[in-house]
């Protein structure tokens, strides 16, 4: 009896278990060229890297208001383009809870003057639960824009089939347990 009392709390366990589904923080790169910024706008995600690299052979500076009250928070100095070392390169972390969804610009400055400027929306990475089997991104972002929901519905049933199995297979244990006493 104790053995079926384990078994029953185990496939309680199994049947409340929740699929998760999670993603790491991404990279964005953005090319300084002598006349150009490629690409000139991106949306992000808090927790992700902003990296500029300098293809100029001028210093550059890049400027932003993190915190919207008018004043340049966060300056980077950029060297000139140089195989040899990182400082014609400028990374920058989005650190969650320091930065608010929205629109930012991103001033770029060279030799003392405005260069060019970047629009950068920032979303914020909230996880929400619509269920306790499917997350539901914040309405302004999507986990995967490449997957349909048809991919997606297939991967949540993945999961769900190795559930019923386990589900089934202990099953079957408990009944080849009892008629063996």
């Amino acid at each position: 009896m104790t053995c079926v009392k384990a078994l029953s709390a185990i496939i309680v366990i199994i049947m409340l278990m929740p699929t998760a589904v999670g993603h790491g923080a991404n990279s964005y790169s953005f090319i300084m060229r002598n006349q150009s910024l490629q690409p000139s706008e991106a949306q992000v995600l808090d927790n992700s890297t902003i990296i500029f690299y300098n293809a100029a052979e001028n210093n550059r500076t890049i400027l932003i208001d993190s915190n919207r009250d008018g004043e340049n928070d966060i300056s980077c100095e950029v060297g000139p383009s140089n195989t040899s070392s990182i400082s014609d390169e400028c990374s920058i972390w989005l650190e969650p809870g320091k930065w608010e969804s929205g629109e930012y610009e991103v001033k770029i400055m060279s030799n003392g003057s405005l260069w060019n400027t970047l629009s950068l929306v920032i979303s914020l990475d909230n996880h929400t639960e619509a269920s306790s089997l499917d997350l539901a991104a914040p309405s302004d972002y999507s986990f995967n824009n490449e997957q349909t929901d048809e991919e997606n519905s297939e991967e949540s049933g993945i999961a769900n089939i190795y559930q019923i199995g386990l589900l089934v297979l202990i099953t079957a244990g408990l009944f080849v347990s009892r008629k063996k006493s």
